[in-house]
């Protein structure tokens, strides 16, 4: 897999992280029409799918640039998008879809085999996300319905992977324009269009006459509100002049009415200590051992994430297909941390550098919390909060001994986050990734839940055996939903159908 596309996928999770839950129909009855204002952290990156980093451009892109499938609304699964059915060949090394009659884009033109497989050649050589669809090797169009994936492997992942919400169908050629043309003012066959757009403030979607579920979608107008600030959030939210917020810190829980709060659990992300083991201290297992058995996970879940988390007990996230723990135990305990500390290569007094972001109150608690544990059995911690791109850029260079971050699916396959760990070199980690390569390698052709969970548990394992990151927890994530929201539901990895929505 090529490194970039796989950075690109973490800087989203580090930034945004994932989850899933569903929310009641509270209020009133709903009515077909109408609209709802949602508001969001960060704005989404454009509508380039190969240019997705934030969660929100995941969320988005779908609903104007709908994909051959799309997640189950637990999701725990796949369903028909575009493509009304498909059949995986494992012999033939094939996906065939069957598109839906009648497809058509949103300025009314038909939507054939030829744009899919246009599409389908855009993904798998993107610049950045292309390694996730390396499988692919090709397509064929027998007719206008029909679209066949062509791979050089049986490759189940790959099926799953498809409805993450970058892999978007656009008109073949973008319908005659450049790239970036085409892009700056999207045609898809989603159930919206957009209607406006102001990057990084506002985005106002409408219903797409010519979307080929007549009943969907059920609003006639989405708004998606850009606020950084959670108590400016809080405050618009509490007044009524937005609906929703898509994720609220969990510091911030008590301010929402108890029955306009949706918890998303279990969520699909872990939080956790990265490492960078080329270099010391962090190339001595001894003092990774150390840095794991230092963090009491019961007590920083509680003062990082209010108790709204659980406890990591693996490095892989839960909540999606595939998610297995190992039965390992990852150890704590001040005593049994400072004598692991001894054993290894780490000289008191030698300054550790742990960087975290700045511009969360969360994730700065949870940098100071973890500091005050590793200070606790004698690593000299210097902590620095930096802005998230400087973050970033550190991260991707190596230049950082210690960071907090957080990575989470946003497929319903483990799969994603598993793949991003073998090109990242265990999230920046710089340890040599043959195991948990060819557990992917046995992930991605298998076809049962017991074969998928024989390959997670190799990663595991290994994960716990060797620390290439530390996962501290596994946290919850919360959506403030007031009684006008109706029909919300939410997977793991906080995708939710907004064609679905209503108003009451």
């Amino acid at each position: 897999m090529k490194t970039t596309a796989c950075l690109l996928l973490a800087v989203a999770m580090l930034v945004t992280g994932c989850g899933g839950g569903t929310a009641s129909d509270s209020g009133g009855p709903a009515t077909r029409g109408g609209s709802l204002t949602i508001l969001r952290a960060a704005d989404i990156d454009g509508w380039d799918p190969d240019k997705a980093i934030q969660l929100a451009t995941f969320q988005t892109l779908p609903q104007v640039m709908e994909g051959l499938v799309r997640p189950s609304a637990d999701g725990n699964s796949i369903q028909p998008g575009l493509a009304e059915k498909w059949k995986h060949d494992a012999k033939a090394k094939t996906i065939t879809f069957t598109l839906r009659p009648g497809l058509a884009f949103s300025d009314g033109r038909p939507l054939t085999s030829k744009d899919a497989a246009f599409s389908v050649d855009l993904w798998r050589k993107g610049l950045s996300m292309g390694s996730l669809y390396a499988a692919i090797t090709g397509t064929a169009t027998p007719d206008d319905r029909t679209l066949v994936i062509k791979m050089k492997k049986a490759s189940t992942f790959t099926l799953t992977w498809l409805s993450n919400g970058s892999s978007v169908i656009v008109p073949k050629d973008f319908g005659g324009m450049s790239r970036k043309d085409f892009f700056a003012k999207p045609i898809g066959a989603g159930p919206f269009v957009v209607g406006s757009y102001q990057p990084g403030q506002r985005l106002v979607l409408e219903r797409n006459s010519h979307y080929y579920d007549s009943a969907r979608p059920k609003l006639d107008r989405l708004t998606y509100e850009v606020v950084a600030d959670p108590n400016q959030q809080m405050l618009r939210y509490q007044s009524r002049q937005a609906d929703a917020i898509e994720a609220v810190p969990l510091d911030l829980a008590g301010q929402i009415p108890e029955g306009e709060r949706v918890l998303v659990h279990p969520s699909a992300t872990v939080h956790g200590i990265f490492v960078n083991a080329a270099k010391q201290p962090g190339n001595d297992l001894h003092f990774r051992r150390a840095v794991s058995m230092a963090i009491d996970r019961g007590r920083y879940t509680q003062a990082v994430f209010g108790g709204l988390a659980a406890p990591a007990t693996g490095g892989l996230p839960p909540g999606v297909q595939g998610s297995v723990g190992c039965g390992c135990t990852y150890e704590t305990g001040i005593d049994k941390a400072k004598t692991e500390l001894a054993k290894s290569s780490y000289k008191p007094g030698t300054k550790v550098e742990l960087v975290v972001d700045a511009t969360t109150p969360s994730s700065t608690r949870a940098g100071e919390t973890a500091a005050a544990q590793l200070r606790a059995i004698g690593i000299d911690v210097d902590l620095q909060k930096l802005e998230v791109q400087v973050l970033v850029d550190r991260q991707a260079k190596g230049a950082y001994d210690l960071s907090l971050g957080e990575v989470g699916s946003v497929s319903p396959t483990v799969g994603d986050i598993f793949g991003l760990i073998v090109a990242t070199g265990g999230l920046y980690s710089g340890l040599p990734m043959k195991t948990i390569s060819d557990a992917f390698d046995q992930l991605e052709v298998a076809r049962t839940d017991e074969e998928r969970a024989a390959a997670v548990r190799i990663a595991e394992t290994w994960i716990h055996d060797n620390l290439p990151y530390i996962p501290t927890a596994f946290p919850d994530r919360l959506f403030a939903v007031s009684p006008k929201v109706k029909g919300l539901r939410i997977t793991p990895f906080l995708s939710y159908p907004a064609d679905l929505l209503q108003a009451a």
